[in-house]
């Protein structure tokens, strides 16, 4: 007549057994913001992820305000802007960090209404070259798909100057130049900067 309440207790004790053998849980995490800073951030040296998207919202925001700016950019025709060379030579800066930066400032600049209405733009040298070659096979019943006179290259260079005064500090410089892809004159150059200086 005892055996029931025994039995009754079996499972509770095997659910104790188990949860005394189970693996310690690890250390739970939580989501941040992409504008926060953590800790670990703050302590390195390299410059601090929200502070690269950032740069790249800015850097985008100031070349359409630039490039619409300019008079060969105004004379009623819709320009060809080829995305050139934009080059990582700040030797701080890890290139997974650059491509995600170079990777949204052309994002934003693809999705700039205002850029759009004055800009056609081609992804890449090797686009325009296959176009060239398109052009230049010479079949009549094709239309001219681009206009030398007013096509341009988009190049860029970023650079990262140090400097310890008590504490590190890193001046970034994104170096911006358009140039005709026909005669290769240089039409403009500019240079934006953002300056970090990591938190202890």
């Amino acid at each position: 007549m005892h055996r029931l309440p025994q039995l009754a207790w079996l499972p509770l004790s095997l659910l104790l057994l188990t949860a005394c053998n189970a693996p310690p849980r690890g250390e739970q995490t939580r989501r941040v913001e992409t504008t926060d800073t953590t800790k670990a951030e703050r302590r390195s040296p390299l410059v601090q992820p929200a502070a690269l998207v950032e740069f790249s919202d800015q850097a985008a925001q100031q070349l359409v305000e630039d490039l619409v700016d300019l008079p060969e950019f105004n004379t009623g025709q819709r320009v060809n802007v080829v995305f050139g060379d934009i080059v990582n030579k700040t030797g701080i800066v890890p290139t997974a960090d650059f491509e995600a930066f170079r990777s949204r400032v052309r994002s934003k600049l693809l999705s700039s209404s205002v850029a759009r209405s004055r800009v056609r733009w081609i992804e890449s040298r090797a686009r325009m070259d296959e176009l060239r070659r398109r052009e230049a096979g010479g079949n009549p019943g094709q239309s001219q798909e681009l206009n030398w006179g007013v096509t341009y290259f988009l190049n860029g260079e970023m650079y990262n100057v140090s400097r310890i005064e008590g504490q590190e500090a890193h001046l970034y410089m994104l170096n911006w130049t358009i140039s005709n892809a026909d005669s290769r004159e240089l039409i403009w150059q500019n240079t934006y900067e953002v300056k970090q200086t990591p938190g202890r």
